[in-house]
């Protein structure tokens, strides 16, 4: 009789673990958090950091597609389809981090550590303001990311002095979120130069 109520409890034990009623301990988190990375430093001169510190740039405001407005990773399976990961995520929201590394980027080609990102004070007037739209910026299913904005350079006046767009794009070594992350940065990168030196032949340097 005790064996056979022992079965009992063993089987009604069973049962309830398949049925997921009973947990024997918590379930790992499979999620996975990333972030662009900005344009290394190595090299920079401690001369050359300060070498034209009197320019003072503010980024923003940055703006991003709806569709990006999320947490999870997107994929561009065609023209007019997407994949969201759900266990890959961006670490901050994107917009957020591409805002920052945007500002280091520029801070790190421009040689100044007078970088603030919109909104900023009144006090803070920079020299140059950086207006960024993002219209496209994820990787594909042929494991290419694209980047496709429009920036713009404003005066210390509110002046627009420089509108331009850009169409960059580049390979990912594999078809893992890490590996895509990196070249979206890489792309960052590219953007990043191609504002600094739009930058610098308004200010002549």
């Amino acid at each position: 009789m005790c064996c056979c109520k022992g079965l009992r409890w063993t089987l009604l034990l069973v049962y309830l673990i398949s049925a997921g009623c009973v947990s024997l301990g918590p379930t790992p988190d499979p999620s996975r958090f990333f972030a662009l990375a900005s344009l290394p430093r190595t090299g920079q001169r401690a001369q050359d950091a300060a070498g034209t510190n009197a320019l003072a740039l503010g980024i923003g405001p940055v703006k991003f597609p709806g569709y990006l407005d999320r947490q999870q990773f997107v994929t561009r399976i065609s023209q007019n389809r997407f994949a969201v990961a759900e266990n890959d995520r961006w670490a901050e929201p994107l917009e957020e981090n591409f805002s920052r590394v945007l500002s280091e980027n520029l801070s790190i080609l421009l040689h100044t550590d007078r970088v603030v990102t919109y909104p900023w004070e009144r006090s803070q007037q920079p020299t140059y303001q950086v207006q960024v739209e993002v219209l496209r910026f994820e990787p594909s299913a042929e494991q290419i990311v694209e980047l496709w904005a429009r920036w713009l350079i404003l005066d210390s006046e509110k002046k627009t002095i420089a509108l331009k767009e850009s169409f960059l794009s580049y390979p990912t070594k594999d078809n893992s979120a890490e590996a895509s992350v990196a070249a979206l940065s890489e792309v960052v990168g590219t953007l990043s130069q191609e504002i600094a030196a739009g930058i610098r032949r308004l200010s002549g340097s």
